[in-house]
């Protein structure tokens, strides 16, 4: 017979996920220490955690879109002031491609058969 539980307590495990993971005997010993030292759970260590994380996370991460964009963006100059524009929107994509089209661009190929 499966034991009753309350509404209360699936609630509260549903607002509040068990996270389990193996670590090394050096690392539980490690978290073990830092937690009678500085009298905190395991959820306070892993918060505190992923507050210093963060921030290098976001830097990577924006570091990697950066040379990425740099890479592969297609730009082109504004018919009017001569900055740089992005092409991001689709009504940009889909007028290129008209335009490539109607100008007979293609695979080096395949614009060699015609």
């Amino acid at each position: 017979m499966k034991a009753h539980i309350s509404p209360s307590k699936i609630k509260y495990d549903k607002s509040h996920p068990t996270v389990s993971i193996r670590v090394t005997r050096e690392l539980y010993d490690r978290l073990k220490e830092l937690r009678e030292q500085g009298g905190k759970t395991l959820g306070d260590i892993l918060r505190e955690a992923l507050k210093e994380q963060a921030p290098s996370i976001k830097k990577a991460y924006q570091s990697g879109f950066n040379v990425a964009k740099q890479q592969f963006a297609v730009s082109y100059k504004c018919s009017v002031c001569g900055g740089t524009l992005t092409v991001n929107s689709p009504k940009e994509r889909m007028a290129i491609a008209s335009y490539m089209r109607g100008h007979g661009w293609g695979h080096s190929k395949c614009v060699g058969q015609g």
